[in-house]
């Protein structure tokens, strides 16, 4: 659907009351390695996360060809120069790529110095590969320290999305008058929430359990229904070892079916959705948490 003209209400485009982003977090066995470096010994278990990379990953292109559907994939600079052929066919199908730091670092414990170099050296890997730059980021775990909206911007990025409580997106300030968009997501629409405790022994700690597919499928379209009926931001969060299953793969194919069926919805790469907000709605409203956020905090400093 054409962005270039806006609806009635102005939120979205004309005829469009809902936008639908679907994203991928392509993380492949760097997510293990990140969380505890003895993984790098444990192949067995680094094959759940190849899976994505090997097979998953197509499975997923696969679908979205079938259903002409733009997405948006994160991904970190050392899964890129792993697998750059599966990075470049998401490329040449048409979907955006963000980035997710080059090792899914944690931002909260790096200190300035070591998030700046992370962010460089992921936005150059994966604008190397590509041939071209790239926009948006994901933050792959832990807190957003208050200084990140800043390093990003300073490294070309213009929008993120890893925050969780909106339901639209907003603009985080950073220092002066500068801005970054942030497309919030939610837990609710993570198919690792409901998939991923397939280990053995479980990781992360806990009891292992995989949630009845139906299940799943039936909590996201009511999401979705939600979002349709406020005329909201439906971000749902998939990844390659976890959807690109033979089962799952159709899990996801009948999610894509029930939103094309809405006439009032739209997809959307994150891309899209930030040239979009940001051409039409500048500024959050001075109300907003975020704007009130950052006020008291410089009443402090």
């Amino acid at each position: 659907m054409n962005m270039a003209e806006a609806g009635s209400e102005g939120r979205w485009p004309a005829g469009t009351h809902c936008t639908a982003v679907v994203t991928v977090n392509f993380d492949a066995e760097t997510l293990l390695l990140s969380e505890d470096p003895s993984f790098a010994d444990r192949q067995k278990s680094l094959s759940i996360m190849r899976y994505g990379a090997n097979r998953g990953a197509q499975r997923l292109l696969e679908v979205f060809d079938e259903f002409e559907v733009p997405t948006t994939w994160f991904v970190p600079g050392r899964v890129a120069e792993t697998y750059p052929g599966v990075v470049r066919d998401v490329a040449q199908a048409g979907h955006s790529i963000g980035m997710r730091g080059y090792a899914l670092e944690r931002y909260d414990s790096l200190g300035q110095p070591g998030s700046a170099e992370a962010l460089r050296r992921g936005r150059d890997t994966l604008s190397d590969l590509l041939g071209s730059p790239v926009r948006g980021f994901r933050l792959p775990s832990g807190e957003w320290p208050i200084t990140l909206a800043d390093q990003l911007l300073d490294c070309g990025i213009s929008w993120s999305s890893s925050w969780f409580g909106e339901d639209l997106p907003f603009h985080l300030p950073g220092s002066g008058k500068r801005r970054l968009l942030e497309i919030p997501t939610s837990y609710t629409l993570d198919d690792r929430i409901a998939f991923f405790w397939n280990f053995s022994p479980p990781m992360p700690p806990g009891q292992s359990r995989i949630s009845p597919y139906s299940e799943v499928l039936g909590n996201w379209i009511y999401e979705l229904e939600g979002c349709q009926r406020e005329g909201l931001c439906f971000v749902i969060q998939l990844h390659p070892e976890i959807c690109g299953t033979p089962g799952r793969f159709h899990l996801v194919r009948d999610l894509l079916d029930v939103i094309r069926s809405s006439s009032d919805t739209m997809f959307a790469t994150c891309d899209q959705v930030s040239d979009w907000w940001q051409s039409r709605h500048p500024a959050n409203d001075p109300s907003h948490p975020a704007e009130v956020f950052f006020r008291a905090r410089s009443s402090y400093l």
